[in-house]
C-alpha cells in the first residue's frame, strides 16, 4: 500500500484555505440589529465609516460561523419535532424600513399552539456560557461582548414588529442540549438602543468619532483595534524598542496552547512588564494596574499588579 499523497496537516490546511476564500469584508451603510447592543459606540461608527479597515476573521472563526448555521438547522428541527409550526422568514420589510435605519435578518418565528407567532434568536454557545445564561439579565451581565449584544438584536426585532414577547433558544456545544428563555420587551432598554443608533448616525454624518470605551477588555476581540487603540491610547503611551521583550511577547502568544513552556514564558514576561501601564511594542499593547486583594481570614490585605496584553494583529470572535 502506497503512502497517502498528503499529510494530515496538509489536508487540514487545504480545508482552511478553502474557508479563507469564503471570508469577505462587505460594505456596511447602517447599524445592524446584530451589532446594536455592542457596548462600544466607536466600534459601531467604525463599522460604517471604516468598514474596509475591518480585520477579516480567521478560518477558525469561519468554522464557528458555519457551525452556527448548522445549529440553526438543528434548532428548527427541534421545534418541528415538538409539533410546533415554524416560520423561517425572509428579510423582513418592517426591519428594512425601521427609523432610525437598522438592518437585520430574523432567525425564526414559532407558533406554539395558540395562534400567536413569536420571534426568536437561535444561538449555539460553549457549555460554560450555556450553563450561566438563565434570564435576559445574565446576557447583559456577561463579560463577553458578543453575548452582551444578543438582547439588543432580539429586542430590536421585537420592537420593530410590535411584539411584547420573544425568545432565545440556545443549544450547548458540544452536547447540543436545548435551553429556552422567554424575553419580554424592555422599552427603557430599547429607548437607549434607539438613542445610541441616532448618536452613531450623527457621528457618521459629521465624520466624527465617539469617545473610546473606558473598559479596554472590550477591545481584545475588536476587528478595529489596530486602527483605534494606537490612536486612543497615544497620550501617555510609551513606545518601546526592545528586541528581547518583543521576542518574548511573540513566544508567549505562540505558546498559549502549550501549558508547560507557556507557564515559564508567561512568568518571565510578567516580570518584565510589571508596573508598565501603557506600552506599545511591535503589534502589542501592554496595560496594567494594581488590584487590591481584600483581607481573607488570616491572610492580610494586599495588592498585586495585573497586566493585560492585546495583540493588534490578531482577530478573534465568537
Amino acid at each position: 500500500m502506497t503512502q497517502p499523497v498528503m499529510t494530515a496537516e496538509e489536508i487540514v490546511e487545504k480545508i482552511k484555505e478553502g474557508k479563507r476564500k469564503k471570508i469577505r469584508v462587505n460594505p456596511q451603510h447602517v447599524v445592524r440589529a446584530s451589532e446594536i447592543g455592542h457596548p462600544c459606540e466607536r466600534y459601531l461608527v467604525y463599522s460604517i465609516t471604516h468598514w474596509q479597515d475591518r480585520k477579516p476573521h480567521t478560518a477558525e472563526v469561519q468554522f464557528i460561523f458555519e457551525g452556527g448555521n448548522a445549529i440553526e438547522d438543528l434548532a428548527i428541527k427541534d421545534f418541528e419535532d415538538g409539533g410546533f409550526k415554524v416560520y423561517r422568514p425572509e428579510p423582513d420589510r418592517a426591519i428594512m424600513e425601521a427609523v432610525p435605519k437598522i438592518t437585520g435578518h430574523l432567525d425564526v418565528r414559532v407558533d406554539f399552539g395558540d395562534g400567536t407567532v413569536y420571534t426568536g434568536e437561535i444561538k449555539g454557545l460553549q457549555i460554560y456560557d450555556w450553563q450561566t445564561l438563565h434570564t435576559i439579565q445574565d446576557f447583559h451581565n456577561s463579560k463577553k461582548p458578543w453575548i452582551r449584544k444578543y438582547p439588543g438584536q432580539l429586542m430590536t426585532y421585537m420592537y420593530i414588529k410590535n411584539e411584547e414577547w420573544g425568545f432565545f433558544y440556545i443549544k450547548s456545544i458540544p452536547r447540543f442540549q436545548p435551553k429556552y428563555i422567554w424575553v419580554k420587551l424592555d422599552y427603557d432598554y430599547m429607548e437607549e438602543l434607539l438613542k445610541k443608533t441616532e448618536r452613531v448616525n450623527e457621528h457618521v454624518k459629521n465624520q466624527s468619532l465617539p469617545e473610546p470605551i473606558s473598559d479596554i477588555t472590550m477591545c481584545e476581540y475588536c476587528q478595529f483595534k489596530h486602527i483605534c487603540l494606537p490612536t486612543t491610547m497615544r497620550e501617555g503611551m510609551k513606545f518601546v524598542d526592545d528586541a528581547e521583550l518583543l521576542e518574548l511577547l511573540d513566544r508567549w502568544h505562540q505558546l498559549k496552547g502549550s501549558q508547560k513552556e507557556y507557564a515559564a514564558v508567561d512568568r518571565k514576561l510578567k516580570e518584565m512588564i510589571k508596573e508598565q501601564s501603557q506600552l506599545m511594542i511591535g503589534d502589542y499593547i501592554v496595560t496594567g494596574n494594581w488590584i487590591d486583594r481584600k483581607e481573607i481570614q488570616a491572610q492580610p490585605a494586599s495588592k498585586y499588579w495585573k497586566s493585560k496584553i492585546i495583540n493588534l494583529s490578531e482577530t478573534e470572535d465568537e
